[in-house]
């Protein structure tokens, strides 16, 4: 394996960091592509199920883990943390 100059370490990890955002990106654009193909069945989960008294509680589960995916915070250029 040849040694690299330190410049084309600094260019190589540029372009690993590019790949990195734009993957990011893809798979982001995926989730909530999904999120929006699960919101009108975590909608109706949510509703109470029943009639009259004996209505039960809806399962909100589903409509909560849309919400933090939607409510991700999405600036992916950031440092990350450590």
């Amino acid at each position: 394996m040849a040694t690299r100059t330190p410049q084309e370490l600094t260019e190589a990890l540029e372009v690993l960091e590019a790949e990195r955002l734009v993957a990011t990106v893809k798979l982001r654009s995926e989730l909530l592509t999904a999120c929006q193909q699960l919101l009108p069945a975590a909608i109706e989960q949510a509703k109470p199920q029943g009639a009259g008294k004996n209505k039960r509680p809806g399962n909100a589960s589903l409509l909560r883990l849309i919400a933090r995916v939607a409510m991700r915070d999405v600036r992916i250029d950031r440092p990350p943390k450590r």
